[in-house]
């Protein structure tokens, strides 16, 4: 757990300083990289506060396919606390960007994982 825990705040810290040189390119990155950290010591609201700030942030960058994998941790990260209704709608969100972005793999990919869900 500490060795986990360690490697984050070592990729948190080093991406952080990136975002301060260019905030519109890395700063999501930074946000979805605390949401996973948060997730994996079961913060669960910090994690989702991290979650909604990488997706926004990615859309406001313009990176469909970084705001999609956001929404798709997102629902995985609902999924594992049992919020079934919340991790479909992350997950479709995130079939959509992949849509737009181009992927079918993924768009393929979402669709099993919505599948699992039995919603």
């Amino acid at each position: 757990f500490l060795k986990v825990k360690e490697t984050f705040k070592h990729a948190i810290s080093t991406v952080r300083a990136s975002a301060e040189i260019s905030r519109w390119n890395f700063q999501n990155k930074v946000h979805l990289l605390e949401a996973e950290m948060f997730s994996f010591e079961r913060k669960d609201v910090e994690a989702q506060a991290s979650y909604t700030s990488a997706i926004t942030s990615s859309a406001s960058s313009g990176f469909i396919h970084e705001q999609g994998l956001s929404c798709e941790l997102a629902g995985l990260h609902y999924r594992k606390i049992g919020q079934l209704s919340a991790a479909c709608n992350f997950l479709q969100r995130a079939k959509q960007c992949y849509a737009e972005w181009g992927s079918q793999m993924k768009v393929d990919s979402i669709t099993k994982m919505l599948e699992s869900l039995h919603i």
